[in-house]
């Protein structure tokens, strides 16, 4: 008998994490709830009887730990741990919020004396591929043995398995037509060496596995300050910074188009990761006249000294000291951070920053003490890189931090749109997809949060004309036909939404 690889399990853990980043990552979850209704048949039925059980069914199969600590299950496309109750309040959500009354992509109903059933539409893996995973007009299909691996990792094997034999088992368990299976999915064969090994799978041994690979099993979520949450504890950007944490980072840079949110998250992450918001955050910006005086020491009129003034620490030697008493982070939060010379604004620590010179003491060039930077200091920084207006930054600069983008999200505008309650799901599904054909007439990208609080039609024109369309005006100054093409997108998207199209 054959099992397959505990590193091959590990492996496919990261896979579908970073497939998950690659396609539409708020929408990419959606995976789980299609596979519950696949397994149930219902890609190969009229319709097929679903209820809440069938949930619990499936998590309790496939993505159940055994560990005794809270949130039973995991999610392999967040690398995080579920709620105890997410098979049935997310994954239903999922299904009839999404599935059925937004994308169109299947039915449901009561049925007397039957219970609920489901029917998928016909053009479901289609609905699915547009969705979810295409990302700046590229499909980036799931990647199946990564898939199958880690859903058959309890499973035995015969002597002779292949990958053929996880596709077929794949195809199996969750029959849908070539077609379907074609649109969604992305096989290739690998040698059987990398996914097989001699023996029967040993009790816990891929739970171990599993565990070591959830970014919250490594880096351990912080409790959250105030009431509420500012962002899920799976969000995409947020699981991306524990990463980097659970492997030592110098310092993490969001970069991305304006209204993207950067300063938004930075803020929030870093609020996550201190124990006094208050205290343990430090907030600067950088600009084109910032300096090392400005940012580390510099000169402050003293008329007790004899020269007639004395060296202050700035923010960044403040924010060290404030480790010394610190328990957790201490997080400098730099806004606009490539528009300072960073030459200049960091001087020596450039080097000193890298997680491998942490501790390591140094000397100053104004004061001439010592000091070395701590551990648990983090620069969180935003740039945008489309800003014509700053030259092109310093290579020894960028290699020293960890960098994390943040694109225009069609997924989020919808999201938006739907919270403000008055927009019709086929309204949500013109001024989106208006969205992501902006991003082409851009080039540079049109952030999500000008869509933010958007109620109706009449705000809409109102942050066209007064924020969507000078912003569009700065980055296609040059750029006259395109900028031509891009209003003329926006007047027919208008004519959609007040039904005086003629198409």
């Amino acid at each position: 008998m054959k099992s397959l690889r505990p590193d091959r399990v590990s492996h496919a853990i990261h896979s579908l994490y970073n497939w998950a980043l690659s396609a539409r990552s708020q929408t990419a979850v959606h995976l789980l709830p299609l596979l519950a209704l696949l397994e149930k048949k219902a890609a190969t039925q009229a319709s097929v009887v679903f209820e809440e059980a069938d949930d619990f069914a499936f998590w309790d199969k496939y993505l159940r730990l055994h560990d005794g600590k809270p949130k039973h299950y995991f999610n392999p496309v967040t690398r995080t741990r579920a709620e105890d109750g997410y098979p049935h309040s997310n994954a239903a959500t999922m299904r009839k919020g999404t599935f059925w009354k937004s994308w169109d992509a299947g039915s449901s109903a009561q049925v007397e004396g039957a219970g609920t059933t489901w029917t998928l539409s016909p053009e479901y893996a289609d609905i699915v591929r547009e969705k979810v995973l295409t990302k700046s007009g590229i499909a980036h299909k799931i990647p199946l043995l990564d898939l199958a691996s880690l859903l058959f990792r309890n499973d035995e094997f015969p002597n002779a398995a292949t990958s053929e034999t996880l596709l077929q088992r794949f195809r199996n368990q969750f029959p849908q037509a070539d077609k379907d299976f074609q649109t969604l999915f992305q096989y290739s064969p690998e040698p059987a060496g990398k996914l097989f090994r001699d023996g029967a799978p040993k009790d816990q041994e891929y739970e171990a596995t599993i565990l070591g690979e959830l970014i919250s099993e490594i880096v351990p979520i912080p409790s959250l300050p105030g009431p509420s949450a500012s962002f899920d504890d799976d969000d995409p950007i947020w699981t991306q910074v524990q990463d980097l944490l659970g492997v030592g980072t110098s310092g993490i840079i969001l970069t991305g188009p304006p209204a993207t949110g950067k300063s938004w998250y930075a803020k929030n992450i870093a609020a996550r990761l201190v124990d006094d918001a208050a205290k343990d955050i430090f907030r600067v910006q950088f600009h084109p006249s910032y300096g090392y005086e400005d940012f580390v020491e510099g000169y402050r009129p003293d008329e007790a000294k004899k020269s007639g003034f004395d060296i202050v620490p700035k923010k960044f030697l403040e924010a060290c000291t404030r480790c010394a008493v610190a328990k957790k982070y201490v997080v400098v939060v730099i806004d606009e951070i490539n528009r300072g010379d960073p030459a200049r604004v960091f001087g020596e620590l450039l080097t000193y920053l890298e997680s491998g010179y942490r501790g390591q003491e140094f000397y100053l060039p104004f004061s001439g003490r010592p000091v070395a930077i701590p551990a648990k200091l983090l620069i969180i920084g935003t740039m945008n890189p489309y800003d014509r207006s700053v030259a092109q930054i310093d290579a020894a600069f960028v290699r020293r931090f960890d960098h994390i983008a943040i694109e225009p999200s069609s997924e989020r505008v919808a999201n938006f749109l739907k919270s403000g309650g008055k927009f019709e799901p086929a309204d949500i599904d013109h001024i989106t997809k208006w969205f992501e054909s902006a991003q082409k007439l851009l080039q540079v990208g049109l952030g999500h949060t000008f869509f933010k609080d958007l109620s109706d039609l009449d705000r809409l024109k109102l942050i066209w004309q007064y924020r969507i369309r000078p912003t569009a005006d700065a980055i296609l100054e040059f750029s006259p036909e395109r900028r031509d093409d891009f209003l003329k997108s926006f007047a027919a998207l208008i004519k959609r939404l007040e039904g005086t199209s003629e198409v």
